[in-house]
């Protein structure tokens, strides 16, 4: 059987990183023309990633025996990989942010191994270098996956200041990157660590590939995360802060009852929540004010924030098609396409929690009245 496998398995590791390879020029060259500092350090990344194929990939082209020095300084690299992916989440979900100098506490890991490596520092009897290399690496991806969790999580929130659909920028494929990573993680620690000798599982490269084959086509089908100038997002996140504090006016009382009246009249009159790509900056152009006081005026004049605003107007726009006539044969796809949704699960989830039923239920339940 082994000698069946061990082609397979060759195969399959040169398919991954020859992917790697091919994701992180695209990434790297910019070609997206999206999300540029965060696929950079994703491309990063994924090319130290490719480095953990080394051994298999040597052995491949007949290379036996290596300098103990390029293994050594490649292993000081491989304490980078969990550190780019963690950055790489950061600019997705903040895309201005800058450097600062807290930042440098992140080369701790790295810096230490490093030393250990140079001076060949003896740490302890029970494992060899190589076991606690592994270990080091296993604390550093847990604390960088939780942080990175945290940052998803705070994004999930923020997307609805500025987004009325989120499926297309709530980055929950990360999160189930993330998941998977854990998974293989475990299996390779577990593995490696049992099993110290011979080259990883073929079951561990082939959900490598699975994994890979996922980030690929996510990665290079996610749009722009904020299509909003840095001082707007700023101004906006500011404005959300000092509400959770305690207010600070930026519209007198009188100037939102004038913008309330004026935002209600386009929305029933031009209907652009129909629009499913419609953002906080596209509605605050419409009525001609800039997109922080537009997230203040929704905030205080009708106690919503903009996604919670803009999907109410598409719910009532649904509840219509659903009762009418001429949409009486048209499928709830159809109809959440209709009234400004991007899909059917975002569209279900919405309906249900503005009206406590699927858009199924309330046809059903509306036509037997």
């Amino acid at each position: 059987m082994e000698h069946v496998l061990a082609p397979l398995n060759s195969f399959i590791i040169i398919v991954i990183v020859g992917s790697i390879f091919l994701l992180s020029f695209l990434l790297l060259g910019n070609l997206l023309k999206v999300n540029r500092k965060a696929n950079i350090l994703l491309a990063l990344f994924l090319l130290i990633w490719a480095s953990f194929w080394m051994d298999e990939l040597l052995g491949m082209i007949g290379i036996k025996t290596y300098s103990p020095t390029l293994i050594e300084t490649l292993g000081v690299i491989q304490t980078f990989a969990a550190i780019l992916f963690y950055f790489s989440v950061l600019y997705y979900t903040n895309p201005y942010r800058k450097l600062r100098k807290k930042d440098s506490l992140h080369l701790i890991i790295p810096i230490l191994v490093a030393v250990v490596t140079l001076f060949d520092i003896e740490i302890g009897e029970r494992f060899d270098s190589y076991r606690w290399f592994v270990l080091v690496l296993l604390i550093q991806a847990a604390f960088y996956i939780l942080t990175s969790l945290l940052l998803l999580q705070k994004h999930e929130k923020r997307i609805e200041l500025f987004n009325s659909n989120r499926e297309l920028v709530d980055l929950k494929w990360i999160k189930q990157i993330i998941f998977s990573l854990i998974a293989i993680s475990i299996f390779i620690i577990v593995y490696n660590l049992i099993i110290s000798e011979g080259n990883l599982n073929i079951f561990g490269n082939v959900f490598s590939l699975i994994i890979l084959l996922f980030l690929a086509y996510n990665t290079l089908k996610q749009k722009e995360i904020f299509l909003i100038s840095e001082e707007e997002l700023e101004k906006v996140l500011e404005e959300k802060s000092l509400e959770q504090k305690g207010k600070q006016k930026l519209l007198s009382d009188e100037e939102i009852i004038v913008l309330r009246d004026k935002l209600e009249s386009l929305m029933k009159g031009k209907r652009p929540y129909l629009e499913g790509d419609l953002s906080l900056s596209k509605l605050a152009e419409f009525i001609e004010i800039t997109p922080h006081h537009l997230s203040y005026l929704l905030n205080e004049g009708f106690n919503k924030n903009f996604f919670q605003y803009v999907n109410h107007y598409r719910v009532e726009e649904a509840k219509k098609l659903l009762l009418s006539e001429e949409y009486k044969h048209i499928s709830i796809i159809g109809i959440a396409y209709d009234s400004g949704f991007n899909s059917k699960t975002a569209f279900n989830t919405v309906f249900k929690k503005e009206t406590g039923l699927t858009p199924s239920l309330f046809k059903k339940n509306s036509g037997s009245l």
